[in-house]
């Protein structure tokens, strides 16, 4: 080809720089040498493109995949819509929320972190114990997690020095040993539980211990599980619209019906039955067991049909369990091995949840397949993220047969709250400008 021809010339040019391409004149060689140099040319570009696919697909399958590429929706202002104060639920249950991945606390550190409209403060002993405080300190209100300080097994405040340790209490004041810290020093603490790679902290409007506690994976801290995918979204609604989607069965076949490749909801296929599209069974029920009441049991079941032609191996049973208010467990049983999704709902204001979705995997299980399930799923789970956050509350909803247990859902929900739970519209500690 002409293009060829010409790389040569300079080629040529390059090699032996006394010499004028201009005068260089491939054509005599004929289409032969044509040929040969522009089977050659394709031939390195195949193995170029053959080595960086390999390079990729090698990278794509030793790491986790952060799906959407990082946290979405992150500080957008709340939308406008119809809030019937006086009837929605308190904004904070009591439970257990994820507040850090364990990773993200490096030994003496000090983090921030934002739960049921507080402020709080995270830190690493030098022990590697976790601790989780009230932010600001007793002392004039500085804030722990802004240039704070782990020293020992306590967080020292940056502005005077007063030390706190993981129970809250004061037990230095500016280095002076001889400086006798009042009893009315002490700041608020949480009980923590560090378990499946994450970091939970314990809400209680009362302040009691905890009657529960999350479940812990051994096989995550064993090594025998691997984090495939993950993926963190905020989303601007209630925190008791999120799980409520468990009992609402009849949703499904509407909303997450096209396949997830499609476009979400494109008019083109309103009032149409998709080609390809996704068809459930769900089932919801309340955990009566006793010592088991904080969590529900979902079934589920979907298939991929092709002109309602449904290949076997696209059948995928699935188990969940709804863990207290924040927190579920889903279990998938693939022809590879099992595959565990956590998702963690962590109310941090009244109408903001930062949403995220683990996704951890036998070592049977190929990297690419959960990816592919990640992926898949954030795309459902990003169709009903503009439907929560459009939507009103109604308190008592007129239901059909079609629809599931919604209201056995919200009955079983109420057990998470408590004579002092915040009223919604209640001011924060953490004010949003």
């Amino acid at each position: 080809s002409k293009a060829t021809v010409s790389v040569l010339n300079w080629c040529t040019v390059i090699m032996t720089p006394d010499m004028d391409a201009s005068v260089i004149d491939l054509t005599p060689y004929g289409a032969t040498m044509r040929h040969v140099w522009d089977s050659q040319l394709w031939a390195a570009c195949g193995y170029v493109a053959v080595v960086a696919a390999v390079l990729y697909l090698w990278r794509w399958n030793n790491s986790v995949m952060i799906i959407n590429g990082g946290w979405v929706g992150e500080g957008r202002s709340r939308p406008n819509k119809r809030i019937p104060k006086e009837d929605m639920l308190p904004p904070y249950p009591n439970g257990w929320y994820k507040v850090l991945q364990a990773s993200e606390l490096k030994t003496r550190e000090v983090k921030s972190v934002q739960l049921c409209g507080k402020k709080m403060v995270a830190f690493r002993t030098e022990k590697g114990d976790v601790g989780v405080l009230d932010a600001y300190c007793s002392h004039l209100g500085a804030d722990l997690g802004v240039h704070g300080v782990v020293n020992g097994d306590c967080v020292q405040c940056p502005f005077h020095a007063w030390q706190f340790n993981a129970e809250g209490t004061c037990i230095g004041v500016g280095g002076h040993p001889d400086v006798i810290p009042p009893k009315s020093s002490g700041i608020q603490s949480y009980e923590v539980l560090e378990a499946n790679g994450l970091i939970y902290v314990h809400y209680d409007a009362e302040l009691r211990d905890p009657s529960w506690k999350p479940p812990v994976f051994d096989e995550i801290a064993s090594g025998k599980w691997y984090l495939g995918a993950w993926s963190g979204h905020e989303v601007l609604t209630h925190c008791a619209e999120i799980p409520e989607n468990g009992s609402d069965t009849a949703h499904l076949d509407v909303l997450h019906k096209e396949f997830i490749f499609q476009r979400e909801l494109h008019p083109d296929t309103a009032g149409k039955d998709p080609k390809v599209k996704h068809v459930w069974e769900c089932s919801w029920e309340a955990n009566k067991e006793e010592g088991e009441k904080h969590k529900s049991i979902i079934k589920l079941e979907q298939d991929i049909r092709v002109c309602d032609w449904a290949p076997v191996v696209t059948r995928v049973p699935l188990d969940a369990e709804q863990v207290g208010p924040g927190l579920v467990f889903l279990h998938l049983n693939t022809m590879f091995g099992k595959i565990l999704m956590m998702e963690c709902v962590t109310p941090v204001g009244q109408l903001r949840q930062r949403c995220e979705h683990f996704y951890w995997a036998e070592k049977s299980v190929p990297r690419v397949v959960c990816k592919l399930i990640g992926y898949g799923a954030s795309r459902q789970f990003t169709r009903d993220i503009d439907i929560w956050e459009a939507k009103t509350f109604v308190k008592k909803p007129i239901l059909t047969s079609l629809d599931g247990p919604i209201n056995r859902f919200r009955t079983w929900f109420k057990q998470f709250y408590s004579e002092n739970s915040v009223p919604f519209g209640a001011p924060d500690d953490v004010t949003e400008w």
